[in-house]
């Protein structure tokens, strides 16, 4: 798959209670450098039509007042919704040029876990080109020399060539997808984001001894307003909160292959 290929757009529900189920599982992917490679299931796009059908005839400053809110109003019988903004362009296929609100800090965030949980971040010119376009200046050095030594570890322990890509004959399986987002603090020039999200990671092969298996995390990104966008200059990562699993069959190894190659990667987070 290209990496510039054409992404899939979503938007985020907001939860606002912590499931409970078994403890948490640690994420192997990056857990050196405090964040979350984490990927998933495909999440469906949530009621944005049906949340805003109720306020399409009204007008004025009550418009206003809620298209500048970090708390979007919660459905009835539902979580809130974000109200964060697609950007339309991208650097590195991770969507770049953010709104300076709220929202917009919402929306980097949860599109910089997913760049750090795709399969791109094990090759080194792909990861490179990533954390360059994400992060504020002033850290990127380090994080990318934390990021570097980080990947090549975890290239061995998943059994992936010295380059980052599979063996012939399997599959790596590496998604990242943001189940939703909070809002902890914002000011124009600096924002703190929360991000709930669940992953699979691993290799897809008859004989595979780090088979594909899921993780859920919550990360919080710090991010600075930074030459007319949002960028990340700190993160830190906890497990969970994690639902109760099997609810179904796992798929075996050929299924899970095939799906990584057909289905699209969701790059764009709403």
């Amino acid at each position: 798959m290209s990496d510039e290929e054409p992404a899939t757009r979503t938007r985020l529900p907001r939860p606002t209670t912590s499931p409970e189920g078994p403890e948490p599982r640690r994420n192997p992917i990056l857990s050196g450098i405090g964040v979350v490679v984490v990927i998933a299931v495909v999440i469906v796009s949530l009621l944005f039509a049906a949340n805003r059908s109720d306020d399409g005839d009204k007008g004025g400053a009550d418009d206003t007042a809620k298209s500048s809110s970090a708390e979007p109003e919660t459905p009835a019988g539902g979580p809130p919704l974000s109200a964060a903004q697609v950007p339309e362009r991208t650097e590195s296929g991770v969507p770049v040029g953010y709104p300076q609100t709220a929202e917009g800090a919402q929306s980097a965030a949860a599109n910089f876990v997913v760049a750090y949980g795709s399969a791109r971040m094990f090759r080194a010119q792909p990861r490179t080109a990533i954390i360059t376009t994400i992060t504020d200046p002033a850290v990127r050095d380090g994080l990318l020399a934390r990021a570097d030594q980080a990947f090549r570890t975890q290239t061995t322990v998943f059994g992936l060539q010295p380059d980052g890509t599979a063996p012939k004959g399997r599959t790596f399986v590496c998604r990242a997808v943001p189940m939703g987002t909070k809002s902890i603090a914002y000011t124009p020039a600096s924002a703190t984001v929360e991000v709930w999200s669940v992953g699979v990671v691993g290799l897809a092969g008859s004989d595979s001894t780090r088979p594909v298996a899921e993780a859920w995390n919550t990360t919080t990104m710090r991010l600075s307003w930074v030459n007319g966008d949002w960028k990340l200059t700190e993160f830190s990562q906890k497990e969970g909160p994690t639902p109760v699993s099997g609810l179904q069959d796992p798929s075996g190894a050929n299924d899970i292959a095939k799906a990584d190659g057909e289905f699209g990667e969701l790059r764009h987070a709403r």
